[in-house]
C-alpha cells in the first residue's frame, strides 16, 4: 500500500515545512519524468530519415500480395493448378 504524501512527510523528519518540502518533493519527481520525445519536432525528422534510409515504405504500391510480388504469386498458383490438374487427369486416365 502507497503511503500518503502527509505520512511520508512525517516519515522525512525534515526541518521543511510541509509546503517547501512537498515543493521539493515534485522538483524530484519533475526531474524524473521526462518530456514526449514524440512530439518534438527533430525527433520526427530524425524518425523519417532512418526509415528513409532502411527502405521503410509508407506508400502502398498495389504490386505485392502479403508482401510477394503479385506476378510470382500468380505464376505460383499456375504451377499449382496445372500440377493438381495433371494428378486428376492421371488418376481417371488409370
Amino acid at each position: 500500500m502507497q503511503k500518503s504524501l502527509n505520512q511520508l512527510y512525517k516519515e522525512s523528519e525534515t526541518t521543511l515545512t510541509y509546503k517547501e518540502w512537498r515543493k521539493r518533493e515534485d522538483d524530484k519527481m519533475a526531474s524524473f519524468v521526462s518530456p514526449n520525445i514524440k512530439d518534438s519536432l527533430p525527433f520526427e525528422q530524425a524518425q523519417k530519415d532512418i526509415n528513409k534510409i532502411g527502405g521503410f515504405k509508407t506508400e502502398i504500391s498495389g504490386n505485392t500480395i502479403l508482401g510477394i510480388n503479385k506476378y510470382v504469386v500468380i505464376f505460383g498458383a499456375l504451377i499449382v493448378t496445372a500440377s493438381l490438374g495433371y494428378v486428376i487427369y492421371k488418376k481417371i486416365k488409370k
